[in-house]
């Protein structure tokens, strides 16, 4: 019998790959999905044999009383949701990315996690897949290349769509390194069709400086050069570290290679979404319960997802005010509508 309740809020199209991760996973059960859309709670509900479907979130954590809560919701409504949850008394909440769209809502979702046991863990899955959880790709990056000067980060997603995912990465391979400093320039915001729940420029290219002198270009762009032969820009996820010895080149969907200097040919590694992410969200689920059973700290944990967005939001303020800040950097809500209508797109 499973130690653990859970309930998922929101059962549009990421929802599926949350609830397909519980196919194996003895330790945790989906007792109840919530959804404001009969139609889809309802076909939701049948298509993976979950037992009940509420119209209601706070309905649903009064009824169901469970341990661990999915909100897989457009991120609006972060802080409402996860406040929500901790009053039900949930033990852990899964958030999809990005955690917050505004810095507000970051900051009040810091005060929220400094006053209670509830454990927030944000859904950058990523760090789950094999080659990134056991730490293949770190320990290159830190004992193959020498000392690494200069890396490149890009995907075609905007800053808020795959940018937290590319940040999440990028510090996961540098030991969770935090960057020291940032200049960045943005433009073109709109609000349609995507960008409406993930509201953020549509082309941000930013310069980091983390520890030690490394430089990180970061490109979160529609028109980044991306990943040749994909379509959607989910699939556009690229890192190329040099090194003083070597270097080391990753794609997501096109495996990993490295090579040292003197090396006759590059040693390969696999880094694929298709073949990994159903496993690496599982694995992601399943290191909740065994976090709250007392074992290893999750790697999505607060603290961590939080810095990834303070660099975000740091970005932000570099394209602000025009030159290079330091970092840590405070972005207030009048500062992020401040940017959004400079770069505004015209309609």
């Amino acid at each position: 019998m499973a130690k653990y309740r859970s309930c998922l809020l929101g059962c549009g199209p990421r929802a599926k790959e949350h609830m397909a991760a519980y196919a194996g996973i003895e330790e945790m059960a989906m007792v109840a999905v919530c959804d404001r859309i009969a139609e889809r709670r309802d076909e939701f509900r049948q298509l993976y044999g979950v037992a009940k479907a509420y119209d209601g979130y706070e309905a649903m954590l009064a009824a169901e009383q469970p341990d661990v809560v999915h909100v897989v919701t457009p991120p609006g409504h972060r802080l409402w949701e996860c406040e929500t949850a901790v009053k039900a008394g949930v033990k852990a909440i899964i958030v999809e990315k990005p955690m917050a769209v505004l810095p507000s809502t970051l900051d009040g979702l810091a005060k929220l996690r400094a006053s209670t046991d509830c454990e927030i863990i944000v859904n950058c899955q990523r760090r789950y897949f094999p080659q990134f959880r056991d730490g293949t790709i770190a320990r290159i990056v830190r004992n193959e290349l020498g000392r690494v000067y200069c890396v490149r980060a890009s995907t075609k997603g905007n800053i808020m769509g795959m940018g937290p995912h590319l940040m999440d990465l990028l510090m996961l391979f540098l030991g969770e390194a935090q960057p020291e400093a940032v200049w960045a320039m943005a433009s073109d915001y709109h609000e349609e069709s995507y960008f409406a729940s993930h509201r953020a420029p549509e082309h941000v290219l930013a310069e980091y400086w983390f520890p030690d002198g490394l430089r990180a270009f970061f490109d979160c762009d529609t028109d980044a050069l991306g990943t040749p032969g994909e379509e959607s820009f989910w699939m556009h996820l690229h890192f190329d570290f040099l090194g003083t010895e070597g270097w080391l080149h990753l794609t997501q969907n096109g495996g990993y290679w490295y090579q040292r200097h003197g090396m006759a040919e590059p040693v390969r590694g696999e880094s694929s979404w298709d073949h990994q992410q159903l496993g690496g969200q599982r694995d992601f689920t399943r290191a909740v319960a065994e976090w709250l059973d007392g074992g290893p700290e999750h790697l999505n944990r607060f603290a961590v997802s939080a810095a990834v967005v303070r660099a975000l939001f740091g970005a932000y303020k570099s394209a602000l005010v025009g030159r290079r800040v330091d970092l840590p950097a405070t972005l207030t809500d009048a500062e992020w509508h401040e940017l959004m209508e400079r770069v505004r797109k015209p309609q």
